[in-house]
């Protein structure tokens, strides 16, 4: 990180900023600063071109989404970086606690707002910018069957529970080379959203993009929504068993803004099948470690839902 931080005071130099205003920022594959009023994002690594990529995609971005004016681009000794305008606000996971559950329900319409500009974003003008299948699985059909075979070898499920999940596989991966693609995020977290002032402001991070039927986001969207913490050791479900009338609005609301991207055979198909190979990524990882009580993995948790052949905890919303 030495190497970067001197790259970065380099930049920041050169727009009359001293590094030691500088505040590290989040950030997973790439180094972020905000420093007055700019915030710079510089590669950990030597010989990538997503930060440039995704640079070059924001150009045709709609304003909805909220994307921050870029200011500079370049590659400093093999680390690439892109400087822009800081955007005021807080990433949206650092504050959702806090939030009431009407602010939560502004904050779902909002991002649905977001991702429907980033589905309109022309893909002829992206096309060449972008990923063809997302980052979490290699979304090769007869792998992922395999997949699904070897689990049931394992006795990990029943084999009317494998037969669900392979029958639900097949079903995506014919929708998937049919309907009309767009460009999606790729990576819909509560990290990659800022919140101000009472609104959700900008969607960031782009490097995951990828040109593939929108049900990706949506599936992410919906879980953001409806099961806000992925790694947790028993099943959070759709329907809250808290008596709470708050939190059942809250679901409501959320089901009716989620349900009309739900409304033919193909979307509830490839809705499904994004959720389930989300979910065997994680299963992958668990399996290869040396914890062996299933009880404990969410990942395995939610793909055992899914393999009733009837939405599992997301039923509601078919």
């Amino acid at each position: 990180m030495e190497k970067q931080m001197k790259i970065a005071a380099e930049i920041f130099k050169k727009y009359g900023l001293d590094f030691e205003t500088a505040e590290r920022a989040g950030g997973w594959t790439n180094a972020v600063w905000l420093n007055g009023g700019l915030a710079l994002r510089l590669a950990k690594e030597t010989g990538s071109d997503r930060i440039r990529r995704e640079v070059e995609r924001s150009k045709v971005f709609p304003a909805s989404v909220g994307y921050p004016k870029n200011i500079a681009v370049g590659v400093t000794e093999g680390y690439e970086w892109s400087l822009s305008e800081r955007v005021q606000g807080q990433v949206l996971s650092s504050v959702w606690n806090d939030l009431t559950w009407s602010e939560k329900v502004k904050a779902r319409k909002q991002i649905i707002e977001m991702v429907n500009g980033v589905h309109a974003t022309p893909v002829g003008e992206v096309e060449h910018l972008t990923l063809k299948t997302a980052w979490y699985n290699s979304f090769d059909r007869d792998q992922s069957l395999a997949d699904i075979a070897r689990y049931v070898a394992k006795g990990l499920f029943t084999s009317e529970q494998g037969r669900n999940l392979h029958d639900a596989l097949e079903r995506f991966y014919e929708w998937n080379v049919s309907v009309t693609p767009v460009l999606c995020h790729g990576d819909m977290t509560t990290d990659n959203l800022l919140w101000h002032d009472g609104d959700v402001v900008s969607l960031l991070d782009f490097e995951h993009a990828v040109i593939a039927t929108p049900q990706l986001d949506v599936h992410s969207v919906a879980n953001l929504a409806l099961v806000p913490y992925d790694e947790v050791a028993s099943m959070d479900r759709i329907l809250m068993k808290e008596q709470n009338h708050e939190i059942e609005e809250y679901v409501a609301e959320i089901i009716s803004l989620l349900k009309p991207f739900l409304s033919t055979q193909s979307d509830k198909d490839l809705f499904l099948g994004y959720n389930i190979l989300f979910r065997q990524r994680f299963l992958e990882f668990w399996l290869a470690g040396s914890d062996d009580d299933m009880k404990k993995c969410d990942a395995y948790q939610k793909m055992l839902s899914f393999s009733d052949g009837n939405g599992g905890y997301l039923s509601d919303l078919f």
